[in-house]
């Protein structure tokens, strides 16, 4: 974990373990290289500027992994505004910023998500997470289990359909809504 007297070191070391599984997470995706690297880099920069106070209780892991999903999440609800705009032919520069109600609406889309990942049996939800949110493959997933690929992709449908369901049944349908839902 970090510590005063380290903490350049082991940031380093943080950042060479956790680079390419991020950047991977982001470009699968936002499908742009670019984007992807941008993404990584505000990750890192985030990471950096918590460092210090991050510890047992508030792990860098786990703290990188939500700050990553909160990024594709923005950068996706921005693609898809600027994308619908687009096809309406509407200028999205001049349309007043909502961010706050947005934010609010994410905020309680990810308390329906938290809620549906976690009524998931257990098995399940060890798999889910594993995939969600260390981003390993299944073939990875599989591997660290001692269980068979076809097992992880058959757990994973499950799982991505629950959670699709109750969130269909938990939230009100919006664009945020259906950004989420296209992660899955």
């Amino acid at each position: 974990m970090p510590t005063e007297n380290n903490n350049i070191p082991d940031f380093k070391k943080f950042f060479l373990s956790y680079k390419d599984k991020v950047y991977k997470y982001a470009l699968l995706h936002v499908k742009e290289k670019d984007t992807a690297a941008d993404l990584v880099q505000e990750a890192f920069s985030r990471i950096w500027n918590k460092w210090k106070e991050l510890d047992e209780t508030r792990n860098p892991q786990s703290y990188l992994y939500t700050v990553v999903k909160n990024l594709v999440f923005d950068e996706l609800r921005k693609q898809k505004v600027r994308f619908q705009f687009n096809l309406a032919g509407i200028d999205a520069t001049t349309l007043v910023d909502n961010s706050n109600e947005e934010s609010i609406r994410f905020k309680d889309l990810e308390r329906v998500y938290r809620e549906a990942i976690q009524k998931l049996p257990k098995a399940r939800l060890e798999i889910f997470l594993l995939s969600k949110e260390e981003f390993l493959d299944n073939q990875e997933i599989a591997d660290r289990l001692g269980i068979s690929v076809n097992t992880v992709r058959d757990q994973l449908v499950k799982g991505n359909k629950f959670v699709r369901q109750y969130i269909l049944d938990n939230f009100e349908i919006s664009i945020a809504l259906l950004i989420f839902l296209t992660i899955f």
